[in-house]
């Protein structure tokens, strides 16, 4: 039985806890806010009637900490932030056929139903002839329902052919007037983030596949659909890979269940098919370093996929894959892939060598990596046989090649096969190199080059944050997406020590002025503050709300020369002024401006 020495596995106190879950069901989330990351997974259990339910189970470390009945089977679970202020509470989303229900500290918080689908007419027609027509004659028209695809029909009509034969002349009385509701359910579930913030809790939208055919983007907090293309609307997705950011651009990567890979960007509203697989895939990750496609065919082969279509490289398996999943360790540098096989190995691949590989005592149904509890790096397993294992990532760990795949033969392919679909430098690659040689040959040259062109970047920097600040000299603010502010300021003293008295006032009647800032900016030759918080120019102000004035002071000292007691030299009534700006939080321009002269000390 193989082993790893890289991993260390967690030992339940108690009784080993039981969980029959999908690799869709299964999330790490910090639910509580209380910096402690839990393991939260769907436990899909069958009665002697042979029907299936599920629970939300939240799990802390091993031991079980709270469970929630759910009305359904869940297709997949999410755990997302949709909040932009400190301190953030993540969400939890459930897909269930066609809503998406939303937990917060795991208690009922919204739910989110897809819109409803226009119904085919000639269904229409088949259920007003139902009603009209004799229980012998009504086989004829359920046969005429079955011709359509199920993802097609509305629920009523879905439900009447589940039926058996005999049942059904009840179910069309009682149904026969009834509404006609169709909706599309969800088959996969994904977040991605807004902008990119390089925080580890961004803020994010869910997207949404549908089984017919349809990717959805959709705004947590409001609902709105901001992102709706049709992908394959005659195969239903099954699998989903999610990139980038919404903000700038984003990739989406979805396969069906025939085997085919369609790519679908921001700037264009269809999916385009980049490959085709002759069997069904068990999984599907997309790489974020260098953006490739790997893929676990059930003719036991895990395949390596560019953007465009074009195979990287083939990577033989012994046994048949069950689930797949990507392995970031950060503090490495490296992206593994972590495949499960039939009959419980466990193998680490780094692009197409094996660097390491352990056995479990049944087939892993399921497996997530990330952080849970206060570890950074853990492995979560469920098997068939419901156990539940969970490996921590040693801090020693190390990876390294055990046998290079292209040498192995287990599926009878040729070597050469293999060695052909070695990665092949790329055409920008190939450019980046001569340019770098060309740079190296004229450096002076190059140097010279570089240096006009940075005091051209200062120049026009410079010149953006002067317009800037000019066109900001006023008293009140006029951006319309924020409360319009006033700044009023005083100035007391005669000699060399001045105190300023500023006045902020919220002009707005129901809007809330909040995350401002007091930037003082001075000439250090001839002014200094005094005041702690003003020695370092910035004073964050709190929240100021409608009718009630905020005032701050600092004091303000001219410079003097210790011999003569007299100012500078330098200091003439043209330049004798401190600059107040009000910034807002995540925003480069200044609300307002306001240049204070100061009087000339005597």
């Amino acid at each position: 039985m193989p082993s790893s020495s890289n991993w260390l596995q967690v030992i339940a106190n108690e009784e080993q806890p039981k969980l029959n879950t999908l690799p869709s069901c299964v999330s790490l989330s910090n639910i509580k806010s209380d910096n402690y990351v839990r393991l939260i997974a769907v436990d899909i259990t069958v009665d002697d009637k042979e029907q299936y339910s599920g629970k939300l189970k939240v799990f802390r470390g091993l031991d079980l900490e709270s469970e929630h009945e759910l009305g359904g089977i869940p297709a997949a679970i999410e755990s997302l932030y949709i909040d932009e202020t400190e301190s953030k509470t993540p969400i939890l989303a459930v897909a269930i056929a066609e809503s998406i229900l939303f937990y917060r500290h795991m208690k009922p918080y919204f739910k989110y139903t897809l819109p409803e689908l226009e119904i085919l007419d000639a269904e229409r027609e088949i259920w007003r002839r139902l009603s009209i027509v004799r229980q012998e004659d009504q086989e004829n028209f359920v046969e005429a329902l079955k011709a359509y695809e199920r993802p097609k029909l509305c629920r009523k009509s879905q439900r009447l052919l589940q039926l058996l034969p005999e049942e059904r002349y009840n179910f069309i009385r009682d149904h026969a007037e009834g509404p006609f509701n169709r909706f599309a359910n969800v088959i996969a579930l994904k977040c991605l983030a807004r902008v990119s913030t390089g925080h580890s809790q961004p803020p994010s939208h869910l997207v949404v596949a549908t089984d017919n055919g349809e990717v959805l983007i959709i705004e947590p907090q409001s609902f709105g659909i901001l992102y709706k293309a049709t992908v394959c609307p005659d195969t239903p997705p099954s699998v989903l890979a999610v990139h980038g950011t919404f903000e700038t651009d984003f990739c989406v990567i979805i396969a069906t269940r025939y085997g085919s890979v369609y790519l679908l960007r921001k700037a264009c509203p269809e999916a385009q098919e980049i490959f085709k697989l002759s069997q069904p895939m068990t999984g599907l990750v997309l790489l974020p370093i260098d953006q490739t496609i790997v893929a676990a065919a059930m003719n036991k082969r895990l395949l390596c996929y560019s953007k465009k279509g074009k195979q990287l490289y083939l990577i033989p398996l012994g046994k048949q894959p069950i689930c797949l999943n990507s392995i970031n360790l950060q503090h490495l540098g490296l992206t593994l892939i972590c495949v499960a096989l039939e009959g419980g190995l466990v193998q680490f691949y780094m692009q197409k060598y094996l660097v390491d590989e352990f056995q479990t005592n049944g087939t892993v149904s399921s497996m997530l990596f990330g952080r849970m509890g206060w570890e950074e790096y853990v492995l979560c397993l469920t098997t068939i046989e419901g156990d539940l294992i969970v490996k921590i990532l040693k801090r020693t760990a190390t990876f390294e090649p055990l046998q290079n795949l292209s040498t192995r033969n287990i599926l009878g392919i040729d070597d050469d096969m293999v060695d052909a679909t070695i990665l092949e430098k790329p055409k920008k690659s190939s450019i980046f190199v001569e340019q770098i040689a060309r740079e190296k040959k004229n450096a002076k040259i190059t140097y010279g080059s570089f240096q006009v062109e940075l005091w051209r970047l200062r120049h026009t920097a410079a010149r953006a944050t002067v317009g800037a600040l000019n066109s900001s000299e006023q008293t009140t603010s006029n951006d319309i997406t924020h409360a319009p502010v006033k700044l009023s300021a005083e100035v007391c003293g005669a000699g060399s020590i001045f105190r300023v008295y500023l006045t902020i006032q919220n002009l707005s009647t129901y809007k809330m002025a909040s995350n401002l800032t007091v930037l003082i900016h001075s000439d250090r030759r001839h002014y200094t503050t005094v005041k702690s918080l003003a020695k370092i120019s910035l004073f964050q102000l709190p929240c100021i709300l409608p009718g009630i004035p905020l005032k701050i002071d600092f004091e303000v000292v001219a410079v003097i020369n210790p011999n003569d007691k007299l100012p500078p030299h330098s200091l003439t009534p043209d330049n004798s002024h401190i600059r107040i700006m009000l910034i807002k939080a995540q925003q480069a321009k200044p609300l307002i401006a306001a240049v204070i002269a100061i009087p000339t000390t005597i």
